[in-house]
């Protein structure tokens, strides 16, 4: 059941007409079923995490079985993990946030706390309202399969309303379904109407069924961010948000330049590359460097090519050093070629162990291999230099 906004006084109601009421929206059907979908899903894992274990234990009664315990704790966590999620997703469906915009004023019930047992309401004066910044919240994040895998983020617009109460800065985030919701430019004219400070940010500040900003947080976020930009005093939201996008962008440019032109060491945090790109580099270029080193041995070893076929273990080295090089492209460094030299040794010695059972012109091959790959550390700043140049602005190693 979805709670009612505040009672206000009768003479006031009659003084300030409804313009519109936004109800939080709940989660679709087909969503509903996924993630009940997925609920069972891993709770059927954590089940059988732990009943397995504790059937082996009880049919063979081995003390080394005792190991298999620590699959029984990750079994209890994630039934644990998975009660919670549930439990969470019914009190979000149960109590859902309504926002009422008046001529005059902006009422709001609001259930930001999961378990709280009543709701925050709010009587909002137009006046007391300092400035709304408008920007993006996330409803989802999709991975995708094939196609070079990713995420796909879907989002919608939401309002966060800045107002002065009791002495003190408050915030309230007005969320809404989709980005072709006419109700976000109803939302937009009556604020205009009233002269309110519009702005934009192109940063998601909220998130559903994800880690949630706080209040506090977001709101320390617009006090101290260059990052909003005005939002157009003509138009609505479909029709700014490209400008709008790309304005941002620029602008979010302009102060990351001038920060980091005050303090070097910020271009460098933010170039250095994360433990994903490492992960990413080194597997890409393992991978490459284990499947061509393999295959070559074994096409000379069939008399497919002959023995003096040993330089395209140039075409192993060279493009297995630009898988390497390509994700840690926009912060590239010379350390970051010995590394990638000292991997590709190590995958030649682990090539040249595989091929021992493979016969002699194999095994002689991954051999000269290895000693190929160990003096090709000079080489390996042809493709270093050809990836640093894929970033723009970038040509010589740093």
């Amino acid at each position: 059941m979805i709670p009612h906004p505040p009672s206000v006084p009768e003479s006031r109601r009659t003084d300030s007409p409804v313009l519109h009421v936004q109800h939080e929206q709940g989660m679709d059907l087909f969503w509903r079923g996924i993630l009940v979908l997925a609920l069972l899903l891993v709770a059927a894992i954590g089940a059988t995490f732990i009943g397995v274990p504790v059937a082996l234990m009880v049919t063979f009664r081995n003390p080394w079985l005792l190991v298999t315990l620590v699959f029984v704790v990750t079994g209890i966590l994630l039934l644990v993990r998975t009660v919670a999620a549930a439990r969470t997703t019914a009190w979000r469906a149960r109590h859902r946030s309504s926002f009422v915009l008046r001529e005059g004023r902006i009422e709001t019930t609001e259930w930001n706390t999961v378990g709280a047992e009543d709701p925050v309401r709010r009587i909002i004066p137009m006046r007391e309202v300092v400035s709304v910044i408008v920007s993006y919240r996330i409803l989802r994040r999709v991975i995708l399969i094939g196609n070079g895998g990713g995420t796909l983020t879907e989002t919608a617009p939401i309002l966060h309303v800045l107002f002065d109460q009791d002495g003190s800065r408050r915030i309230s985030s007005v969320p809404f379904p989709s980005h072709e919701d006419p109700a976000v430019d109803t939302w937009i004219e009556a604020l205009r109407k009233h002269r309110i400070e519009l702005g934009y940010t192109a940063r998601p500040l909220s998130w559903k069924e994800e880690g949630h900003l706080s209040d506090e947080a977001r709101l320390e976020y617009f006090a101290t961010t260059e990052e909003v930009i005005d939002f157009p005093d003509t138009g609505g939201w479909l029709g700014n948000t490209t400008r709008l996008d790309h304005r941002w962008h620029q602008n979010l440019r302009q102060v990351r330049e001038q920060a980091e032109r005050l303090d070097p060491a910020l271009r460098e945090r933010r170039l250095t590359p994360g433990a994903g790109q490492w992960i990413s580099g080194a597997w890409f270029a393992g991978m490459y460097a284990a499947g061509a080193g393999f295959l070559l041995p074994h096409l000379v070893q069939s008399g497919l090519l002959p023995a003096t076929a040993w330089p395209l273990q140039f075409l192993v080295v060279l493009p297995a050093a630009a898988f390497f090089f390509l994700p840690l492209r926009r912060g590239l460094r010379w350390y970051h070629a010995v590394v990638c030299w000292l991997l590709l040794v190590v995958t030649a010695f682990a090539v040249l162990v595989g091929t021992v059972t493979m016969g002699p012109a194999a095994e002689e091959t991954a051999m000269i291999g290895v000693g190929l790959t160990v003096l090709s550390a000079g080489l390996l700043w042809i493709p270093y230099l050809l990836v640093k140049r894929t970033v723009p602005g970038t040509s010589q190693p740093e």
